[in-house]
């Protein structure tokens, strides 16, 4: 089994676009000069206080201001800049984020000063030949954008951006952590976290303890993560034999028994990438899914033919290759043909937003059938080596993914699939080899993601041991950090929370009674798990743990451990399925709705400051807390957990009729998120994003209305703390690969986008008709 991989079911229950020119849009009529005045005097107005047409717009020197001809780009840019005055220097996120070191060819001397002045701001973006197109016309949804960017980076008026002015000071203060690629709420908490997980584990480290403990088991595991003289010591040592296995192999069938070897002994596997989990359609059941050869880079990279990214994989496959043996020119050539075997795999797989769509990703096959698609592998021998040849069939995720391995499993490719099997195993044991394979995967997402610095080695240590003995230190943490008293406290409010869904439900107007008694009847058999699991898992004390000194390795304990859950996943095929254990460690921050289960989970992780806090205001853990409760209940009925009944099974439980108007509900909700910049050049993809929308939006509404009921409510307090957990920054390489690939929307969209939908809002902040906050009724969008 690939623990590398990311499981379907995964994809399914986190909670947690396409690139363009700004002015691309040849939909929208070119503006006016006058028009172009008419939306500059409002959106400035609350920059520059009683600023007129006449300070904005200026004539030939006959004084006619031709206000009906077209406006030109550059025209209008310096009616902006007039608009808004002096703009603040660029720090912290918006230094991140604008663009900068532009300089345009083609912009007249008479506009200079204004062009200068907003490049130097971030806020401009040209053409690929380093031009303005300073003659060409604007579309007022062009210089919107602009504005917004405006709006942005001044952060002073939360009728025009809520989000930024809520966190204007701490996004100018924010910095990304060295060896980090993001930072924000979520971030920091995983950090304090992180820092309490350390504090367990220094409390251990150094001592001597009983063997079989689980102090003894961690503390050693933490001295082979620190101890980077051994690792580097032995090198590639640990996996050499598997490697010379790959590069001895002179046939197909040789590879695979090499890569079978690997599977058995390390629990890793380069060539068939299988899982386990609740058969979609009876989910009481385990059963055994298949997904195919795996591609490093994501679709849209290799769709797009991205350069940087292609240069940047290919150059980190080499140094691999190299590391492992290969000559440097021939290494380069292998790099190139993998790249191009995993750009034709990525070209036929599902889109993002298809893979949690039960109708695309459930296509069970009997075994015999599913033999028959490998036409030069005994897939029957395969399961049977990897004692996974129980199961009655075979669930393959992403049909046009696997068909097209299997066209690559070839003696025709062998050279390839060996430099390709070599790759992928070094990849997955390189955070557990010498420093040269860790310093190439730095290095890879530095050149990748625009990640600067580098974690400390205890830093790492700590990760790698949060990571991997989490079986006992998640217990260590429940107990010093998550209360029974908060634990009851959740555990009321989603109580509450669900019964508040229930009412609203039962008000909806669109959906009829044969169908909302099916909705009601999910939501009352859904499962809560709360702070930590009632019983604890025992998986880790099957597992021998030693230090160097007694012979064993990062690499030796990363995989007892691996190899012990791993066997464990493989005794419940075809069994029934527990639906009392937990598919996530206890200190994650992150909450989750799993569809086969019917059951939400919010671990003690991000059941902290600032999410939740039992001392806090109510109206702010519900804005915050509160609305991610709602927003996992409503995974229920997104549009990829509505498939689901209130047993986990995909199953249509909805009239033909309601579920016509779901969809066209749903389909205003991609309208409505869609095409929103986030940052400049970058746009969010509602179709993408659909169904964490459904939940941002049903999550909101459902906490909102709890507040509503409570006496005298404080609604600044419920949407502050709803933006301030929000708080986000990364690089821009980052934020545009996450608009590609990321199911949830860009962090500034979640918050304003979402929160125009409430009329609570408006009335809290007088929100009026001009701001940019505002949403005119009938534009709104609700669906739970």
């Amino acid at each position: 089994m690939k623990k590398k991989v990311l499981s379907l079911l995964m994809t399914i229950i986190m909670v947690l676009s396409v690139s363009v020119s700004v002015y691309a849009d040849e939909k929208s009529p070119s503006a006016t000069r006058g028009e172009i005045v008419k939306a500059l005097l409002m959106a400035a107005d609350a920059y520059q206080p009683g600023i007129n047409k006449e300070a904005i717009m200026q004539g030939s020197k006959n004084g006619d201001l031709r206000e009906n001809e077209p406006a030109k780009k550059v025209e209008a840019l310096v009616m902006l800049s007039r608009a808004f005055g002096k703009l603040p220097k660029p720090v912290g996120n918006d230094l991140r984020s604008g663009t900068f070191g532009v300089e345009f060819s083609d912009v007249p001397a008479w506009a200079k000063k204004d062009i200068d002045k907003l490049a130097k701001a971030g806020v401009l973006a040209g053409n690929p030949d380093g031009t303005l197109g300073a003659t060409d016309t604007i579309t007022i949804d062009e210089l919107q954008n602009i504005i917004s960017r405006i709006w942005s980076l001044k952060g002073s008026h939360l009728n025009d951006d809520f989000y930024e002015a809520i966190n204007k000071e701490w996004l100018n203060k924010s910095a990304i952590p060295a060896g980090e690629i993001m930072d924000g709420v979520f971030s920091e908490l995983h950090k304090q976290n992180n820092d309490k997980i350390e504090k367990i584990i220094d409390e251990l480290a150094g001592k001597q303890f009983a063997e079989g403990t689980k102090e003894q088991k961690i503390a050693d595991f933490y001295s082979t993560a620190l101890d980077s003289k051994s690792r580097n010591k032995q090198g590639m040592e640990p996996i050499q034999k598997y490697v010379k296995a790959i590069d001895g192999a002179k046939t197909l069938d040789e590879l695979v028994q090499a890569d079978l070897i690997l599977e058995k002994e390390l629990g890793l596997t380069s060539l068939f990438s299988f899982s386990i989990m609740n058969d979609a359609k009876n989910s009481s059941e385990n059963a055994l899914y298949y997904s195919g050869l795996t591609s490093v880079l994501d679709k849209n990279s290799f769709v797009t033919e991205d350069a940087k990214a292609k240069k940047a994989y290919v150059q980190y496959m080499t140094k691999l290759l190299v590391a492992s043996g290969a000559e440097k020119s021939a290494a380069n050539a292998l790099a190139e043909k993998i790249y191009d075997m995993e750009k034709s795999l990525a070209s036929v797989s599902l889109e993002p937003h298809e893979q949690s769509d039960v109708n695309k990703y459930y296509n069970p096959y009997t075994i015999e059938q599913f033999d028959d698609m490998f036409k030069t592998v005994d897939m029957k021998q395969v399961l049977k080596s990897m004692k996974i040849d129980s199961a009655d069939k075979v669930i393959v995720t992403d049909v046009k993914l696997a068909q097209k391995g299997t066209d690559f499993l070839t003696e025709t490719n062998l050279n390839v699939l060996k430099a390709y099997a070599k790759v992928q195993l070094i990849i997955a044991t390189s955070g557990s080899l010498s420093d040269e394979f860790r310093d190439a995967a730095i290095e890879f997402d530095a050149t990748l993601f625009g990640v600067t610095g580098e974690k400390t080695a205890k830093e790492i240590a700590v990760a790698k041991t949060t990571g991997t003995m989490g079986g006992y230190l998640e217990q260590m943490f429940a107990e010093k950090h998550f209360s029974p008293e908060a634990k009851k406290d959740v555990e009321q409010m989603v109580e509450k929370l669900i019964a508040t869904y229930e009412e609203r439900i039962k008000s909806l107007d669109w959906m009829s009674e044969t169908t909302k008694a099916k909705a009601i009847k999910k939501l009352e058999t859904m499962i809560v798990k709360i702070g930590y699991p009632d019983k604890w898992d025992t998986t880790l004390d099957k597992v021998a743990i030693k230090t160097y000194d007694e012979g064993g390795s990062l690499l030796s304990n990363t995989v007892t451990v691996n190899k012990a859950y791993i066997d464990d996943m493989k005794a419940k095929l075809g069994k029934p399925v527990d639906r009392t254990k937990w598919g996530t460690s206890v200190y994650t921050v992150n909450a989750f709705y799993n569809p086969f289960n019917n059951e939400i989970t919010f671990p003690a992780g991000i059941l902290q400051a600032p999410f939740y806090d039992i001392n806090a205001k109510p109206e702010a853990n519900y804005g915050a807390i509160g609305m991610v409760i709602g927003h996992e209940i409503s995974h229920a009925f997104d549009n990829n957990g509505s498939a689901y009944d209130e047993n986990g099974n995909a199953n249509n439980w909805w009239t033909e009729e309601d579920f016509k108007k779901f969809k066209e509900k749903n389909q205003k909700l991609i309208e409505f998120y869609n095409g929103i910049e986030i940052i400049p050049g970058v746009l969010s993809d509602g179709q993408l994003t659909l169904s964490e929308n459904v939940a941002d939006l049903g999550g909101m509404a459902a906490s909102l209305q709890v507040v509503s009921q409570m006496s005298s409510p404080d609604y600044k307090a419920y949407f502050e703390s709803n933006a301030e957990v929000w708080k986000f920054t990364t690089t821009k390489e980052f934020a545009a690969m996450l608009s590609k690939n990321d199911v949830h929307s860009a962090n500034k969209i979640r918050v304003n986008r979402t929160i125009v939908n409430f009329q609570q809002f408006y009335d809290t902040y007088g929100i009026k008709p001009g701001d940019g906050m505002y949403i005119a009724p009938e534009e709104r969008v609700s669906i739970w």
